[in-house]
């Protein structure tokens, strides 16, 4: 407990975001909620005193739209850090390791760095950032993060495929106000 507490206030200093929002389940805020896992249990590495989920997450709000705005990176301790900074609301999303090519609403192959692939889709989701999507967003330092891309999906989704080094327990959650989407990898 002594622990989570520093690490709250350690990230309350340096704006971190992720895990720390998603770890905390004492929160006294009604603005942000927690990822339902949807399969596979929590995990932690031994080589990252990370717990996370190698399984299916959602979160969001069903029918809501969302609107990306720009993606921050960072990094604490063994941890990546990314925030996916939206508009208004966050709408429904999950995030899932793909299982096998990723592909946009063109049905090309989604070119990502690494051995695997994290992809969180928003299911009413634009990318209002700059350049225009697709786009590449350039990861900043981080251990296991080596591309970051943004892609129109089917139905009108938006894909924002992580390119991992490697298959690493994650942590994601949302907030409505501000509008979010952190995760956490380690």
């Amino acid at each position: 407990m002594k622990l989570r507490r520093t690490l709250i206030a350690s990230a309350a200093v340096v704006a971190l975001f992720v895990p720390v929002a998603a770890c905390s389940s004492d929160s006294s805020s009604s603005n942000s909620t927690s990822t339902t896992a949807g399969s596979g249990a929590q995990i932690t590495d031994t080589a990252c005193p990370f717990t996370g989920t190698v399984g299916t997450s959602s979160g969001g709000k069903s029918g809501a739209s969302s609107a990306l705005g720009s993606i921050v990176n960072s990094k604490q301790g063994c941890a990546d850090n990314i925030q996916l900074k939206l508009g208004s609301t966050v709408g429904a999303w999950t995030a899932a390791y793909a299982t096998g090519p990723v592909l946009d609403a063109s049905g090309a192959t989604v070119a990502t760095q690494g051995s695997a692939a994290l992809v969180i889709t928003l299911q009413q989701g634009t990318w209002s950032g700059s350049p225009a999507a697709p786009t590449t967003v350039l990861p900043v330092q981080l251990d296991y993060v080596k591309s970051i891309n943004v892609v129109s999906g089917s139905g009108g989704t938006l894909l924002i495929v992580f390119g991992l080094s490697a298959k690493k327990p994650y942590q994601a959650s949302d907030s409505q106000t501000p509008a979010y989407i952190s995760l956490g990898i380690g």
